[in-house]
């Protein structure tokens, strides 16, 4: 065990913990006394999400010599996976163990049934947070939480889950940080400037296109919900009934069968080159913080650099307007249920791309700390 004093952030929402009887905060505290008992270190949870600082602590560890000792612990519920503070936390600190070659240190607890994680037909999950946590080792608890807290059980579990994070912290390996490649090592595992730069220089203008794209798509979809409005209104008003609202439904369907086909494709193929290339980014920026860049390595830097912001603000203006438009279609997807797989498709594809602002709003802010002079 390292003699650095191992920490680990509980990721939860505090509705699911009061809805629980207050057994979430309840069980970091038996992990940490169980993990203390059977290794003799202390083990510090840190559980209040809206403390100032809170993500900031555990990014300043995995930047230091505490990188192998610092996890993060998801307690994967539905209510989880709707929290978009939830989703972020997990998003960036994937991103950032995989840059130091650490996955392991996410460690998911699949507290409340979520059909998506628990599916073993092979199938991707649609949800791109479900599929970060399901390449995991997640730990099971949604039959536990259902046990008396003190019933030998329920403390075997604790025991074992405690276990765990022992075995984890004591086998992870040392980081393995991105670096530019020296010229003894050319053929360095970890991707190093140049491989970081051309993969960035294929990426960007695939991401500006996906964003331009998915806006003209959703304007679409939204012309065509705008149609069948006013079908309804004149269904309506000639006293068709519901009969008449059925008819414009259908219509609707077979009108937004391409587009969302398209929204689909352009929300998975934006967050898949998002996600691909983040933790090689995240190295990049970080190697770059650290100096020894050649001036022109360290000119190319602030290229890429300023071409990041741009490709933030842009994508942030497109994300909020379809965030919004996410929310208006969750209420329309309850009028019908031959929209209703359609509307939900929308919100999917629309959530990849909130996720993957998540990642390019990391990437900004860790430029914005970079000084490559």
């Amino acid at each position: 065990m390292t003699n650095a004093q191992p920490a680990g952030f509980w990721s939860y929402t505090h509705g699911d913990d009061e809805l629980d009887g207050g057994r979430i905060g309840r069980l970091s505290e038996r992990i940490a006394n169980e993990f203390e008992i059977i290794t003799g270190e202390k083990l510090e949870i840190f559980l209040d999400k809206r403390s100032i600082g809170w993500g900031d602590a555990w990014r300043t560890r995995l930047d230091s010599a505490l990188t192998g000792t610092t996890f993060l612990i998801p307690i994967v519920t539905p209510k989880f996976l709707k929290s978009q503070e939830c989703r972020r936390e997990v998003i960036k600190f994937a991103g950032h163990a995989a840059s130091l070659g650490l996955q392991e240190l996410l460690l998911p607890i699949h507290y409340v049934n979520v059909p998506q994680l628990a599916q073993s037909n092979g199938e991707r999950p649609g949800d791109e947070v479900v599929e970060l946590i399901a390449r995991r080792q997640w730990v099971d608890w949604r039959e536990l939480r259902l046990e008396d807290e003190d019933s030998p059980l329920y403390r075997q579990a604790v025991h074992k889950l405690a276990q765990k994070i022992s075995e984890v912290l004591e086998g992870a390996p040392p980081a393995r940080p991105v670096e530019a490649p020296r010229p003894s090592q050319p053929d360095a595992d970890a991707p190093g400037f140049i491989e970081v730069m051309a993969a960035m220089e294929e990426a960007l203008p695939v991401w500006f296109e996906i964003i331009e794209k998915f806006g003209s798509t959703i304007g679409l979809i939204g012309k065509e919900t705008a149609w069948a409005a006013e079908e309804i209104n004149s269904s309506d008003a000639r006293k068709a009934g519901f009969a008449g609202r059925i008819r414009v439904a259908e219509q609707l369907a077979g009108r937004l069968e391409k587009p969302v086909d398209e929204v689909e494709s352009l929300g998975t193929r934006y967050w898949d080159t998002l996600s691909a290339i983040d933790p090689g980014v995240i190295g990049f920026i970080r190697r770059s913080g650290e100096g020894g860049l050649a001036p022109d390595d360290r000119l190319v830097a602030r290229e890429f650099f300023e071409q990041i912001r741009n490709l933030a603000s842009v994508s942030k203006v497109t994300t909020s307007q379809l965030q919004g438009f996410s929310e208006s279609v969750g209420g329309a997807a309850q009028t019908s249920s031959r929209l209703r797989p359609q509307f939900r498709s929308i919100q999917s594809a629309v959530q990849k791309v909130i996720d993957g602002q998540t990642v390019i709003d990391e990437w900004r802010r860790m430029i914005d700390e970079t000084d490559l002079d």
